[in-house]
This record gives C-alpha cells, sequence and structure tokens, in this order.
C-alpha cells in the first residue's frame, strides 16, 4: 500500500511525498515515485491519495483507565479490548490500560485480563499504585494504598506476566526506592505521582532510575518557591517526563503552557487519564469500584468534588494543546507519540514515521479530527 499526500509529518520535516506500507511496516518513505526499494510498482499496489490531509503516527496513550463504558479494572478481557477499540476510534494506536488502587488480589486479577487481551494497540499495563500516600488519593480510595513492599509488587510483576510497562508510585513512602530499584530492573517505568514528596526525595527517587512523572500538578502540593517539592522538581529534572492532562479541567492553560516552556516538546507527554465515561453520554459511572457523576464532560467522585479521571481522548487532546498551548502539529506529534514511544523503549518500532517502523498511523482533516487509524498496516477505523 502506498499512501500519497501533501502533508506527512516525519521526524525531521513535513513532506510531500509518499509512504510505503508492506506486512505491517513503513518499508519507506519518500517522493512519491514509479519505484519503491529500486522494484517496478506493481499494478496490484493499492495507492491512496491523501491530498492536503495530515498524516501523523498513531497517538500512544500512557494512561487509560477505560472509555466507550467500559473500564480496565476489570477480568473481562474483551471489556479491555473493547476500551482499546474506542480509543483507536480517536487515534490512539498504542496504549496502557491503566488500574487503580485495589486490593492486590483484585490487581492482579485484572493484570492477568490484560496479559490476555490481545486487542493491537495494548502495549501493556501501568499501575497506579498501590503503593501512594494517603494524603494525595486524588480520586482513588485510600483505604487500599500500601507501603512500599517488595514481595506484593513480585505478586503484581508475576500476575501481569511481563506486560506491565509502567507504575506509579510515590517516592517519600519508607522503602519506595527499593521498588523503584527493582522497577528498573524489570524493564519496568517508575513515575512518580499521588505524592506528597519533597524536592529532594523526588530527586533521590530519579537518581535511583524513576524517569517520568504521573499527571503533573495533580495529586502533588501547589509548587511554591521555597518548597518547590515534587512539582518543582520534575519540571526542573530534564530526564523526567512528564503528563499532561491536556483537557483545560485538570490544569489549567497558564499551568499548561509554563510546564512546556519549561520541560520543552521532548519533555512532555499528552495522556487522557480516561475513564469509562470517555465518549459516553453525562450520567452515573464508576473508577475502579468508585461511583462517579460525569456532568459537562466532567467527572467527579459521586456526592464530591474531587475530578476523577477524565473524558478526554487523545484526539482531542492534541487539538486542545494546538489551541491552548500554541503548539506546532508537528510538536503536537512529539508530544502526542514521539516521547511516550520513547519513554518505553519502542522508538524503533513506534512513534514516528520512517523506514522500518510499525505502520501505526493517523490521517487528519484540517481540523485534525481522526480520519482513519491504521494499526500495523491495517485500517482499524474510519476509512481514508
Amino acid at each position: 500500500m502506498r499512501l500519497r499526500g501533501e502533508r506527512i509529518v516525519c521526524p525531521d520535516r513535513t513532506m510531500a511525498g509518499e509512504v510505503m506500507v508492506e506486512h505491517g511496516r513503513i518499508t519507506s518513505v519518500g517522493p512519491v515515485s514509479s519505484e519503491v526499494d529500486g522494484r517496478a510498482s506493481r499494478e496490484d499496489d493499492e495507492v491512496v491519495e491523501l491530498g492536503d490531509r495530515w498524516l501523523v503516527p498513531g497517538y500512544i496513550d500512557l494512561h487509560v483507565h477505560g472509555g466507550g463504558g467500559g473500564q480496565c479494572d476489570t477480568t473481562k478481557v474483551e471489556e479491555i479490548a473493547e476500551v482499546a477499540q474506542f480509543h483507536a476510534r480517536h487515534g490512539t494506536t498504542g496504549l496502557l490500560a491503566t488500574t487503580v488502587a485495589a486490593p492486590v488480589e483484585d490487581l492482579c486479577n485484572a493484570l492477568a485480563a490484560i496479559a490476555q487481551c490481545t486487542a493491537p494497540s495494548l502495549l501493556g499495563a501501568h499501575l497506579e499504585g498501590p503503593f501512594l500516600s494517603p494524603e494525595r488519593p486524588g480520586a482513588m480510595d485510600s483505604s487500599f494504598f500500601l507501603d512500599p513492599d517488595v514481595g506484593q509488587l513480585e505478586r503484581l510483576l508475576a500476575a501481569g506476566a511481563g506486560r506491565v510497562r509502567l507504575m506509579t508510585l510515590a517516592p517519600e513512602l519508607p522503602g519506595a526506592v527499593e521498588l523503584v530499584r527493582r522497577l528498573v530492573s524489570a524493564r519496568v517505568v517508575a513515575s512518580i505521582g499521588h505524592t506528597n514528596a519533597t524536592d529532594m526525595e523526588v530527586r533521590e527517587a530519579v537518581r535511583t532510575g524513576a524517569t517520568a512523572a504521573t499527571h503533573v500538578f495533580n495529586a502533588m502540593p501547589p509548587f511554591h518557591h521555597r518548597k518547590p517539592g515534587a512539582v518543582g522538581a520534575v519540571i526542573d529534572l530534564q530526564e523526567v517526563s512528564c503528563e499532561l492532562i491536556c483537557d483545560g479541567l485538570h490544569v489549567d492553560p497558564v499551568a499548561m503552557r509554563l510546564l512546556y516552556r519549561a520541560k520543552g516538546p521532548l519533555g512532555i507527554r499528552l495522556v487522557t487519564d480516561a475513564m469509562q465515561a470517555a465518549g459516553m453520554p453525562d450520567g452515573e459511572y464508576r473508577l475502579g469500584a468508585r461511583p462517579v457523576t460525569v456532568t459537562g464532560g466532567r467527572a467527579v467522585l459521586a456526592g464530591g468534588e474531587s475530578i476523577a479521571g477524565s473524558t478526554l481522548t487523545m484526539e482531542a487532546a492534541v487539538q486542545n494543546a494546538i489551541r491552548l498551548l500554541g503548539v506546532s502539529v508537528e510538536e503536537a506529534v512529539l508530544i502526542s507519540s514521539t516521547n511516550s514511544a520513547r519513554l518505553l523503549g519502542l522508538h524503533e518500532r513506534k512513534g514516528a514515521i520512517a523506514a522500518g517502523l510499525d505502520a501505526d498511523l493517523l490521517v487528519l482533516n484540517e481540523l485534525l479530527a481522526v480520519e482513519a487509524t491504521m494499526i500495523a498496516g491495517h485500517w482499524v477505523a474510519g476509512q481514508p
């Protein structure tokens, strides 16, 4: 298959030309030619003319609790697959199914279901807890939070059968640094979040191997000029990749722009933190076992005001980033795809349009709405 267009977003430039796709991979990117890799083009090659629509790498979302009426805290493999398919319709070609804090046995059962799921966009699991600060629970039930315990971590990693790719933890808890060390040895990204840590406690975790921060500003103490805390540390440390929920509700646009200017386009990653109600009408839903009320697309714990995940999609997050942060489409690709692939060590397979990488691609219209989603060379949603 050859995808021809005037706006193909490649790592070094946006170009007019064509992308050749064979056997699920991108085999070449270059000018429109009658020859591909030195071979005369075959008469049966499918040619897709995109005109002035955008061709960009598929979005990669490392923080997804649910969507389309389903959630990832489940033992139902098909429910996880349905969540992945919902997000694929909105441009997500790679995601981490994300759990909330729960009894360890329940988390193990959810991880087993994630490990069995064969949805083409599923990259693995993100454990958001249970080793989190009871002082910064967000919408989670802090009665399920645990002090760091290597034995319990081993249970979770075993249940995930090698599919756990990222874990959020509070670095100030006793024994947290030892967990970071174990996560690094297991090739799991350690992410700082739901934390009351000081600047120095964050820095110690980063020296040990933590490389990410979960939904920066949320479930962290506010920045203070004499006590920078976790927010100040993760913004200051260049090696920390910061999640940003770009819905205009979790973080004020002014704070979002300050974060972007401080970290630059290589230092942040758009995530949705999407829960069950993403793509659904207002009403009553759940985040894990906790009841959530959604009004005007804003999800809060039932009977309270704590934000409980989001109803965001990556399609909307990218549109918001361009509108609220003032980034270009090329920068939006970095923060919605490339940076997440790099964090997971998948940059030689995903996150860009280049020869040799997986053919995970999106066709976007002038308004950056997703018209078609391709995963591994197959159209899984829409038609270009």
